[in-house]
């Protein structure tokens, strides 16, 4: 036995004493090695002495009988008979020491993991009276780093001419004491469902054998661990349990797998988790972004929150716009609203901010505007800006249209209204939904005042096309928009606030659209000299006198019946006495009898003179007519062989029908050649009208 521990050795050391020994009684006592021959010419080692760093003896009450792992203390012995002063080496083994007589196996070298001695062979004593110190004299014995097995050892000084003659001495070597604590401190509280990561960290736990993690509370479920054993430092995950437990709050506890008398304990509060959003309303231009912020309080681990974004959207679903999808707690989130072409008008949308660590908490903030213009522009009397005027966006009746719950009576298809500011500038924002992404939609400007005080009888114009369509772009409403909008769009027309009905074509009413956008460019107000397509010449002098007509009363404060004012002038030139009928009163209304009657008016063979004089009244739109004209009638006129596919027609009112053509639209489309002059409306049997809205000239090529 005593030769399986005698090659271990060990190389480092530390100074003596410590105020933390736990001393055991192990009987400190000396052994004289035997040989043959006479005793008295062998070397003699005296027991084995503890003193300080100058070889001064300890006295029997401070010298140690045990050493905690790591400590050191200083060794003499003294030596007589020793002729050639070769001195003493000193040696360790773990155990107890060897029994008296027995010979010290030769060749017995240090083995480290019982302990150091600095240095291993020290000069044969007594330490001379002149030294100032120990050095060469007393040697120091280091504790090894963990105890032994045995709990002992033993140490060996012998004489280096004879190492049969040994003295020894056995010492208990104590471990450290293991301590437990957190590594860093457990958060305070943690969310119901959340968890949150603890390590555990210990000192003295020389095997590395780690903690035991337990958790109690006053409810049978008070969460778990995983892993429920860690090493020091190694991190485990304690997940809290669904619900908040009796007491509210849970002890978790690290205990201590080498020695359970040591272990650390702290207490956590288990809250329900709560997320709160700022703000709580959000407003984000059209495309643009916005910024939201959710906060989560007991979050375990802050695990922060999930985004996620909802809308009622009848044309696009799913196009509700997109969010940052997840975000820390107290970190912003980035909204993106959607584009005009995407975005659900009227609809709400709603953000929503998850918990990661609870999914069954969240709140919701709301968008409550995508801000930036649905339709925005200028109300003006030809250059002049009209302040105050009503302007009302309108949706044009079909058979496949769903009106708008805040439909007004009598079909009027009203939207949304604003007001013009002084400088005739409005802002129809989005908050609205479109009935069909086809929806035909136009707006009327109605009063205001364009200098010449509130004008009563002011009612103007401006057709948009499909809703799907419609932009932040400037928009104009004036006299010329009125002009086109009205004779595109009559046979559909009971009033300005009354387009389409329920018996109306959808492609009918779009053609007409077409039609009103080939006359007049609504962003600028000014009529065109060619259609959209440039296959067209626009009848662009009649148009701006026809502007002029209108200007000649919209520049005024309007009129009471009979007061023979400009716009009294207007309204009975336009009335037909055909059938008895009241007096027309607004100038939308009076165009659109023009419009009906543009040959003539029965029984007021002068009104179309009278026509013409007011509008030379008026110089505020140009190039105009040169002379009065025979008839109010607008033609669009395509030269030879420019007649395309992209050239709607509605419906013949020609004798000769013969070679029209149907499309599956519902087009109607005209086959010819040489001089043909035909006029087209939408038909009674599109709209409310069955008179003659637009006459268009074909001169020569053959129409498809």
């Amino acid at each position: 036995m005593f030769l399986s521990m005698r090659n271990r050795v060990s190389s480092t050391f530390r100074s003596a004493g410590s105020a933390l020994l736990v001393l055991l009684t192990i009987g400190v006592f000396s052994v004289s090695g035997c040989s043959s021959g006479s005793t008295s010419s062998k070397p003699q080692l005296d027991p084995i002495t503890f003193t300080d760093a100058n070889g001064t003896s300890l006295s029997q009450k401070d010298s140690p009988t045990s050493l905690t792992v790591g400590q050191s203390a200083h060794v003499d012995v003294t030596l007589t008979n020793d002729s050639q002063l070769l001195g003493a080496d000193w040696n360790v083994v773990c155990g107890s020491a060897l029994p008296p007589g027995t010979p010290l196996p030769p060749g017995l070298t240090q083995d480290q993991s019982c302990g150091t001695f600095t240095p291993a062979h020290t000069m044969s004593g007594p330490i001379p009276p002149y030294l100032v110190n120990g050095t060469g004299y007393v040697a120091l014995y280091t504790a090894p780093a963990a105890p032994p097995k045995q709990g002992v050892v033993t140490l060996y000084a012998s004489a280096t001419s004879d190492h049969s003659r040994f003295t020894t001495v056995t010492l208990t070597i104590v471990g450290n004491a293991i301590s437990v604590g957190f590594a860093p401190v457990p958060p305070s509280a943690v969310g119901t469902n959340g968890s949150v990561q603890l390590r555990a960290a210990l000192n003295n736990d020389v095997t590395n054998a780690g903690v035991n993690w337990s958790v109690v509370c006053g409810s049978s479920n008070c969460g778990y661990f995983g892993p429920t054993q860690t090493v020091s430092g190694v991190a485990t995950t304690y997940t809290a349990p669904g619900g908040v437990p009796t007491g509210g709050s849970v002890q978790v506890t690290a205990t201590s797998i080498a020695d359970p008398t040591k272990a650390a304990t702290a207490t956590i509060q288990i809250a329900p988790v709560s997320v709160s959003v700022t703000p709580t309303t959000l407003s984000v231009p059209t495309a643009g972004t916005g910024s939201l912020t959710a906060t989560v309080a007991n979050d375990g681990g802050g695990k922060g929150v999930d985004w996620s974004v909802t809308c009622a959207n009848t044309l696009s679903p799913g196009k509700c716009g997109s969010i940052t999808s997840h975000t820390a707690s107290g970190v912003a989130a980035t909204y993106t609203a959607p584009s005009v072409a995407d975005i659900a008008v009227g609809s709400t949308v709603v953000i929503t901010a998850t918990s990661t660590a609870d999914p069954a908490q969240s709140v919701a903030a709301t968008v409550t505007a995508v801000k930036g213009d649905l339709v925005a522009g200028n109300v003006r009397a030809a250059q002049q800006p009209v302040s105050n005027a009503q302007v009302t966006l309108y949706a044009a009746e079909t058979t496949d249209t769903a009106l708008n719950s805040a439909t007004n009576s009598n079909n009027a298809s009203a939207i949304v209204t604003a007001f013009t500011d002084r400088q005739g500038s409005f802002f129809i924002p989005y908050g609205y939904e479109c009935p069909r992404p086809d929806t035909q939609m136009y707006l009327i400007a109605t009063g205001g005042n364009a200098g010449g005080g509130t004008n009563p009888n002011l009612a103007l114009i401006s057709a948009l096309g499909s809703c799907s369509n419609l932009d932040a772009s400037r928009i104009v409403i004036n006299e010329a928009t009125t002009v086109a909008a009205t004779y595109a769009l009559s046979s559909f027309m009971a009033d300005a606030q009354h387009i389409g009905s329920n018996n109306t074509s959808p492609s009918g009413v779009a053609s007409a659209f077409a039609t009103a956008r080939d006359l007049v460019d609504v962003a600028t107000g000014l009529a065109r000299i060619y259609t959209v397509s440039g296959k067209g010449s626009v009848p662009q002098t009649k148009i701006n006198t026809l502007a002029n007509l209108l200007n000649s009363c919209a520049r005024t404060a309007g009129s009471v019946q009979g007061d023979g004012s400009t716009c009294d002038q207007l309204f009975r030139a336009t009335t037909s006495e055909k059938t008895p009928a009241p007096q027309v009163t607004d100038t939308a209304q009076a165009l659109l009898q023009l419009v009906r009657n543009a040959t003539s008016l029965s029984n007021r063979p002068d009104s179309l003179d009278k026509l013409y004089q007011l509008a030379e009244s008026s110089s505020s739109f140009g190039p105009t007519v040169s002379a009065e004209p025979n008839d109010w009638t607008l033609a669009v006129q395509f030269l030879d062989g420019q007649i395309s596919s992209d050239v709607v027609l509605a419906k013949i009112l020609s004798a000769d029908e013969t070679k029209q053509t149907v499309d599956s639209a519902g087009n109607v489309w005209v086959m010819g050649s040489g001089n043909i002059s035909t006029e087209f409306i939408g038909g009674a049997s599109y709209g409310m009208s069955p008179n003659i809205p637009i006459p268009i000239e074909i001169s020569g090529g053959d129409a498809p």
